[in-house]
């Protein structure tokens, strides 16, 4: 596809939402409208984020330098990055209308790595303070000072929820969310191992599934096994794609306002990306 048919399928799809999510809650009580329209802003972000442009300013000096005419109530950067971070409520219910309330029978959960800042910073860095902390990435086997994301994923990889916790946080807090948004099965790593979380998350028809560690005794038929960790690694591709083409894991944001626009844009960008893929 194109850049200029993209731009017109997102432009659309972002424009109709809008328009309906808008005239039941608008955003503005008073004043006058911005001269960039919100589903604008909101189609220059998604565009930027597919293109690998993931901070404001470039998404900005691309369109500025390139599609003006496209888009001509474009006006100065920092005009654009207000308005960017003022649609983070609109941007949470664009993607809560894209990925509705999953149909599939399972889901799977992982943990992602969300460094805030360099290790030799994190002993005076302020960024997110109360809520950032120090962590353990197993797959670098590096300590590291920051968030922790738990992207949730149906069957077909589209992502259904995103929950950020702190980086020392249990991984099975990140359970709660879940209840009520998701039902059937739920495949997670060897750090949701718990028969009490098993039993409390039965009693909302969850069934929550896991690798077992070595120590522990096998039960499952092996045939079943197999299939759920062939599943599994469903959620280490999306992962992957998440970090190498819409960077989730730096974060250029110095407070949680910032960053839930952020995120929520890649989030939406990531489901229009797997939208065109299945579709070329």
């Amino acid at each position: 596809m194109n850049i200029e048919d993209a731009i017109t399928r997102i432009y659309v799809e972002v424009d109709d939402f809008c328009k309906r999510e808008l005239a039941a809650n608008p955003l503005r009580q008073r004043g006058f409208d911005p001269s960039l329209s919100d589903a604008e802003v909101l189609t220059m972000e998604i565009v930027g984020e597919l293109q690998g442009r993931h901070d404001d300013s470039s998404i900005w000096r691309y369109f500025n330098n390139h599609w003006r005419s496209w888009f001509p109530g474009l006006g100065a950067y920092k005009t654009f990055a207000k308005q960017c971070a003022n649609l983070t409520w609109l941007k949470q219910r664009f993607l809560t209308a894209i990925s509705p309330p999953s149909q599939s029978d399972v889901h799977i959960i992982d943990g992602v790595p969300m460094p805030v800042c360099r290790t030799v910073r994190a002993f005076r860095s302020r960024i997110f303070k109360g809520l950032a902390a120090w962590g353990y990435c197993a797959s670098k086997d590096d300590p590291y000072y920051g968030l922790r994301g738990h992207p949730v994923i149906s069957a077909d990889g589209r992502i259904v929820d995103f929950i950020i916790t702190p980086a020392n946080a249990d991984e099975r807090s990140t359970l709660d969310d879940l209840i009520g948004k998701i039902k059937g099965v739920l495949l997670g790593d060897k750090g949701f191992i718990s028969q009490d979380w098993q039993r409390k998350l039965a009693a909302h028809d969850i069934n929550l599934q896991t690798p077992l560690r070595k120590n522990m005794p096998e039960t499952r038929p092996q045939q079943e096994v197999s299939l759920m960790m062939k599943i599994r690694r469903r959620i280490e591709t999306a992962i992957g794609i998440l970090c190498e083409q819409f960077a989730i894991t730096r974060i250029k944001a110095r407070d949680i306002w910032h960053l839930t626009s952020k995120l929520s844009r890649k989030l939406i960008a990531y489901n229009f990306y797997l939208k065109f893929r299945a579709e070329s």
